[in-house]
């Protein structure tokens, strides 16, 4: 996986959002599929066939909205081009694409993280998991059967460590698909202090992702060098129709987030203290709130909603939701939950390119949030367009596509592998 990768970038900040790196494919390098992208076979060459419509198996992770989002907008985008897809998944992933009419999900266990006061609390995560850990034999081989079953042709795995076990097992090809890789497949800027932490999430991150996977997609709103030997193909941020849908008009409010509402009652009141109206989602709707607080029950209709009409937003920095608020233009403040050494990198790459602002290792502050909001208007930027959102789904379907119509499959093995808790 090689060293921690200190990086001084020479270009702006800003210029992460707009140029396109070397190891990211060009628009118009990209077959076109229906008029959205550009390029054709050069003359005197044939054009390449159109691939064989596939069986497609999106095993993700069962905890975080931004997995089951993000495996929604790939299945949109295959489905458009005529493939079949089956989710794998535990809840609550697996209950919201069900509920959603996503299709078909048949349930795997899942690992957990838990998360206390905005923190991953490793002890417990360890508890958590331990009997999954043990019992991880028989998982993979009840999901190498439902695969058999079913006829997979090849298997997205998306930080879920048991399908894509099971799917080697078979020689079904595998795409290792997931945010989380930008750690392991590129070099992102990692200050001195979290070097020890980036390299125990590239181990845990090398524990959970697929074994030998034939093919590497990786979404990012920021491009840091690869790192030497990564076949990895970097994309845009992959984003569902309803995002595309939504058409900002700022107001007055602010959009708050939170992924875990355990221990985080000092967070309300420090938005009680701010000169500011606030709608928070991830938090019981039916606690004391000051009056400038609005505690929302989960929708995601309403979500979208307040996030088109958000003055700014205060969330943990989970991809997706900076991915879907900086395609709107929206200014977000990045509150990382702490031991999460993605979410840091996040952060700070939402900092240095100007979309945002950061609280790293620590609880936000009143101060903090109100200075932060003095800068909101002029860190907004204008909504990308629909094509422009469209642009990493659709790579991550030709890339998907590459794998079915050209990938040898490997040689099964039948050896049980045994994923550990990191």
């Amino acid at each position: 996986m090689g060293g921690v990768g200190v990086c001084r970038h020479n270009h702006s900040p800003e210029s992460l959002f707009r140029r396109r790196p070397a190891h990211e494919p060009s628009p118009a390098s990209t077959q076109g599929r229906g008029g959205e992208r550009g390029g054709s076979a050069p003359v005197g060459e044939a054009s390449p066939a159109p691939p064989a419509l596939a069986l497609v198996v999106y095993a993700l992770c069962g905890h975080g909205r931004g997995h089951s989002s993000r495996a929604a907008a790939v299945a949109e985008a295959l489905r458009a081009r005529g493939h079949r897809v089956r989710f794998a998944a535990d809840a609550p992933a697996a209950d919201r694409l069900a509920q959603e009419g996503s299709g078909p999900v048949h349930r795997v266990p899942a690992l957990r993280q838990v998360l206390r006061g905005n923190r991953v609390r490793y002890l417990a995560t360890a508890r958590a998991n331990l009997d999954l850990t043990w019992r991880s034999p028989e998982i993979i081989a009840e999901a190498e059967a439902w695969l058999a079953s079913v006829e997979a042709d090849v298997v997205v795995s998306d930080h879920e460590p048991f399908v894509a076990r099971a799917a080697r097992r078979l020689g079904v090809p595998v795409v290792a698909l997931s945010h989380q890789l930008v750690l392991t497949e590129a070099r992102p800027r990692v200050p001195l202090r979290h070097a020890l932490s980036a390299v125990g999430t590239r181990l845990g991150i090398g524990v959970l992702a697929p074994p030998r996977p034939d093919g590497v997609v990786v979404p990012s709103f920021f491009f840091p060098p690869p790192r030497a030997g990564s076949r990895a193909v970097f994309v845009p941020p992959i984003l569902r129709d309803d995002v595309l849908a939504v058409r900002p008009e700022p107001g007055d409010r602010v959009l708050v987030y939170v992924n875990e509402g355990a221990g985080l009652e000092p967070l309300v009141r420090t938005l009680g203290a701010v000169d500011a109206a606030f709608d928070v989602y991830g938090l019981d709707p039916g606690q004391a709130a000051p009056p400038n607080v609005r505690l929302r029950p989960p929708s995601r209709a309403g979500f979208l909603a307040d996030l088109g009409a958000a003055r700014a937003v205060v969330a943990t920095a989970g991809f997706t939701l900076l991915s879907e608020a900086l395609h709107l233009g929206v200014p977000v403040l990045a509150l990382p939950n702490r031991g999460f050494f993605e979410q840091v990198v996040n952060a700070l790459a939402l900092r240095d390119a100007g979309r945002g602002g950061a609280v790293v290792g620590r609880p936000p502050r009143p101060s903090d949030v109100a200075v932060f909001l003095d800068r909101a208007a002029g860190l907004r930027r204008p909504a990308q367009t629909a094509a422009e959102g469209r642009a990493g789904r659709e790579r991550a379907a030709d890339a998907i596509e590459a794998v079915v119509s050209g990938a040898g499959r490997p040689a099964p093995t039948r050896a049980p592998v045994r994923p550990e808790v990191a």
